[in-house]
């Protein structure tokens, strides 16, 4: 017969009491329960059992009385929720009835969890669909405010500013596309799609510095390859900055001898 309560046992009753006080319920159950199938057919003194029974039922009375236990005990919130007794010899039976309470909120949680991602999701699928028909109805500055509401309000969602600034070129908002793609660059700094908009979308509006901007991003995010410098080269051009598209086509012809886009600007550079 032992005198005192073993290590385990009295850590599983400190971590659920902790857990209880936390506000993490499933967790105090889960650890008072381990406590009970450990209590469970030991041989304690009278003095070392007393101890035991009080701290299970501290446990006990403040969980009946815990914030996140009242749907389950008391439905009716009258102040007077159900008791969970506890009976020396039973406590097997009662472990049982704490993993079953334990269960309920965890399942209430997971319930919780998807209704919650389930509301989110139909909310940004209304919020584009409104916006993106407002500017099919030609009332742009409403349906652009919607779009704009989707990346202030899930912003934190990868893919959500490219989604977007796509969405913003299909309607012809070369501005707000090209917003929009910078916004992905810096949440999405390996998303070659995002600088490939951005540059797209910038040189739409004959914005060739922030385009330039963009290819310069581009070379610190991913080298230089013939086929990035060869579109940089016909940027310049465009822009009509002769001697950096020459130099920069240049480049791209050192390392691919037959990059279309340069070969195209050394052919109109040499024509004028």
């Amino acid at each position: 017969m032992l005198s005192n309560p073993p290590k385990e046992l009295r850590e599983n009753i400190a971590r659920a009491n902790g857990y209880l006080r936390r506000g993490e319920v499933d967790r105090g159950l889960a650890c008072m329960s381990a406590a009970l199938r450990q209590y469970a057919g030991l041989r304690l003194m009278r003095s070392a059992r007393a101890v035991v029974d009080i701290q299970i039922n501290e446990f006990l009375g403040a969980l009946i009385h815990h914030q996140k236990m009242q749907p389950l005990l008391d439905p009716g919130h009258n102040g007077k929720p159900r008791p969970i007794p506890y009976q020396q010899g039973k406590e097997s039976a009662l472990a049982t009835v704490l993993d079953g309470l334990a269960k309920i909120l965890r399942d209430e949680a997971e319930d919780s969890i998807r209704r919650e991602a389930e509301a989110r999701l139909e909310r940004k699928k209304n919020l584009i669909q409104t916006g993106v028909q407002l500017m099919h109805e030609g009332q742009t500055a409403r349906g652009r405010a919607f779009l704009k509401r989707v990346a202030e309000e899930f912003g934190d969602e990868a893919g959500i500013h490219l989604q977007l600034a796509q969405l913003f070129v299909a309607a012809g908002q070369y501005m707000e596309a090209a917003d929009m793609y910078e916004q992905a660059m810096e949440a999405q700094p390996r998303e070659p799609a995002a600088y490939t908009g951005a540059v797209a979308a910038w040189e739409k509006l004959h914005e060739y510095e922030k385009a330039e901007e963009v290819y310069k991003a581009i070379l610190r995010a991913f080298g230089g390859p013939p086929s990035t410098l060869g579109k940089m080269a016909k940027m310049y051009l465009d822009w009509r900055r002769r001697p950096q598209a020459e130099d920069t086509a240049l480049r791209a012809l050192q390392s691919d001898p037959g990059q279309a886009d340069a070969l195209a600007v050394m052919a109109a550079l040499h024509k004028n």
